[in-house]
């Protein structure tokens, strides 16, 4: 079982540190509690800053290739740089450094309560808890879980165990597990996985304070710690990298935008970043008071508008509806049929067929039929009992199956969809109704008339 050094020779403040590291393991309080403005620091030699990681970082990349910063500006990384975020509070820009990973670029993020979880949510990768009862601890306390190697990655090739420090679990089932908490009577949870993104690499620790001074004590810690720089820095198989590695803690900005862009495509990019961070902000926080009482004001300004404009506007009065004329196209009877047959919308079409059922049907009725026949039979037996002159008898023939015609397209039409029309078909005009409707009325006088035994002779 690791233990925690309490005493290392050195200066009465750095004795004073180490009695404060041990008090805080043994509460076991959170390491953001614990946190001070040194807490992750590059340059801070207190036990929770970073100067050690720092120089171990530049010992493995080599003089002046790691360069610690609080603001990272995006169009001037590279393809073979890489970025190490540690505890970022400030929302990582995911689409640009998406494209930087794409490109070549690597990046590795070390976070438990900072704002990474958006980032790593961007990349399908999601927070969950830790094993309630780990199966090895320190000073038996499950904040201080034990994590191990889980497979043969290059980060952890030279690890046996690290030491978390209220760490959170990870959850992708799509990359590579790093390092894992093991549960007793309880599932595994992996605290660091890796995978590619595009041509980069990408390195999630659920632990922020994995690889701060105190914790670099631990021989595992310190091995964890070389792996993870030797992974976003060594060169590819045919490829020798050799560039710079941005190491961001806890407040750090990123700016500009990844490639080459238009100006337009930053501009952009700007806005949608500074939106994303308003948004954050206020989910955070809350609006200011100045807005909320801005919006207030707004609201109760545009209630005073709406009942002003309510209370001052004249209503016209309504007559009942059962005190209103009934229009003739909703009454019943013949009014009503012929109102609809006459309205602007209706196809005259269906005034011809009105025509049409009313010449077969008188027809029939004087010459003592039950039903009507088909049309070439009322003409023979118009011809046959000379009702009609030949003239008249050609007429009404002519008339019949012009009639037959109209139907017959208007049932092709009414089977398919009521806007489409056969070939060559137009609705017939008011004109060729009325037209119609004359010649109906002729020649049923004209057929009276011979049956009265007597001969019109056509106007």
């Amino acid at each position: 079982m690791l233990k925690v050094a309490t005493q290392v020779p050195g200066s009465r403040f750095r004795r004073a540190s180490l009695a404060a590291l041990a008090l805080a393991l043994a509460l076991g309080a959170p390491s953001a509690a614990l946190a001070s403005p040194a807490a992750f620091d590059p340059k801070s030699g207190n036990w929770e800053g970073l100067s050690q990681f720092l120089d171990l970082a530049e010992n493995e990349s080599g003089p002046g290739r790691v360069v610690p910063t609080t603001t990272l500006d995006l169009g001037r990384l590279q393809p073979e740089d890489a970025v190490l975020a540690i505890h970022p509070t400030l929302p990582m820009d995911a689409d640009e450094l998406s494209a930087f990973m794409r490109a070549g670029g690597r990046l590795a993020i070390l976070d438990d309560y900072g704002s990474g979880d958006a980032l790593l949510a961007a990349f399908g990768i999601s927070r969950v808890p830790l094993p309630g009862h780990p199966a090895e601890m320190l000073r038996a306390n499950p904040a201080l879980a034990i994590a191990e190697p889980a497979g043969q990655h290059p980060v952890v090739r030279a690890v046996t165990r690290v030491v978390t420090n209220h760490a959170t679990g990870l959850s992708h089932p799509g990359l590579s597990p790093v390092l894992v908490v093991r549960g007793r009577d309880e599932p595994d949870v992996l605290v660091a996985l890796a995978g590619s993104v595009g041509r980069g690499r990408l390195l999630a620790v659920g632990d922020a304070s994995v690889v701060i001074n105190e914790m670099l004590r631990f021989p595992g810690n310190r091995a964890f710690a070389t792996g993870l720089v030797r992974y976003v820095t060594e060169d590819d198989a045919s490829v020798r990298r050799g560039g710079k590695l941005y190491l961001l803690t806890n407040a750090f900005e990123t700016t500009g935008t990844f490639g080459a862009v238009s100006p337009a495509a930053s501009v952009a990019v700007a806005l949608r970043r500074a939106l994303a961070s308003g948004v954050e902000e206020l989910e955070q926080h809350g609006a200011p008071p100045p807005v909320v009482y801005l919006m207030a004001a707004a609201v109760g300004l545009g209630v005073l508008a709406w009942a002003a404009a309510r209370g001052a506007r004249t209503h016209k009065p309504i007559e009942p509806r059962f005190s209103r004329d009934v229009p003739v196209v909703a009454q019943g009877g013949v009014a009503g049929h012929a109102a609809v047959l006459g309205a602007p919308g209706t196809s005259r079409a269906l005034a011809m067929l009105e025509l049409k059922s009313a010449l077969e049907e008188d027809l029939a009725t004087r010459l003592g039929l039950d039903r009507a026949p088909s049309r070439d039979q009322i003409v023979a037996r118009i011809r046959s009992e000379r009702l009609l002159q030949d003239d008249d008898a050609d007429a009404l023939a002519a008339l019949l199956a012009r009639f037959a015609r109209i139907e017959e397209q208007w049932g092709r039409a009414a089977r398919g969809e009521r806007t489409a029309r056969t070939p060559g078909w137009t609705d017939p005009r008011d004109a060729e109704v009325n037209a119609a409707a004359g010649e109906v009325s002729r020649l049923l006088a004209a057929v009276d008339a011979s049956r009265r035994g007597t001969v019109e002779k056509p106007p």
